[in-house]
């Protein structure tokens, strides 16, 4: 479980992750931190996954690059054959590719597109024309894929709806801790008069 939430968290941040780096905490180096703690209880495929999102980090956010950098180091000489090579490719890649071509190669993957067609498609289509009613009905999508189609929108909806929380909790944080000073600042006025009231008396007072 806790493997297949990383790597989920490792595609989803590589991919995506800009559309929230611009919110307080999950900047590009936020989002590194939070998945390299999780970089020694992870197995080679699971780190493999990581390097490359790393990589994808490092290149959308200039204050990753020193983050990434010894990491991709060290793994240059791992025994784990498929780190070894991604890392080394990863490395070598700012060298061998101008600036321009190396954020082409690590831009998000673009959207997959379903085009395969089945048995049953392909000869409505021979037979019926593109048309048809009877072509359009078995295009149409099933009850299970309008199911995960519903499902994807549901997760999406959940995952805006924590991200919304999560911001309202720091904001209502941060009132708090401001009116914790202000209260401070308060309680600290008096005594503070108090205090230059005495010096004040102390002073004035002629010795005897």
């Amino acid at each position: 479980c806790h493997e297949t939430a990383v790597r989920v968290a490792a595609y989803i941040l590589g991919e995506f992750g800009f559309l929230i780096a611009e919110r307080p905490g999950m900047s590009g180096e936020d989002q590194f931190r939070v998945l390299h703690q999780h970089w020694h209880n992870c197995d080679g495929q699971t780190r493999a996954l990581l390097i490359t999102t790393y990589a994808k980090l490092a290149n959308l956010y200039e204050e990753c690059r020193p983050l990434v950098a010894p990491v991709l180091a060290k793994t240059r000489n791992s025994v784990d054959v498929e780190i070894q090579q991604r890392s080394a490719e990863y490395s070598a890649m700012r060298e061998a590719f101008s600036p321009e071509s190396v954020e082409d190669l690590l831009r998000e993957m673009p959207p997959f597109e379903d085009r395969r067609q089945s048995a049953l498609e392909q000869r409505l289509r021979e037979k019926e024309g593109e048309d048809s009613a009877a072509v359009t009905k078995a295009a149409r999508p099933s009850a299970a894929q309008q199911q995960r189609a519903a499902q994807a929108a549901a997760a999406a909806r959940a995952a805006e709806e924590a991200a919304a929380q999560a911001e309202k909790e720091q904001a209502q944080q941060g009132q708090a801790m401001n009116g914790e000073g202000e209260h401070e600042d308060q309680e600290e006025a008096p005594r503070k008069a108090y205090d230059n009231e005495e010096e004040s008396t102390a002073a004035s007072t002629p010795p005897v």
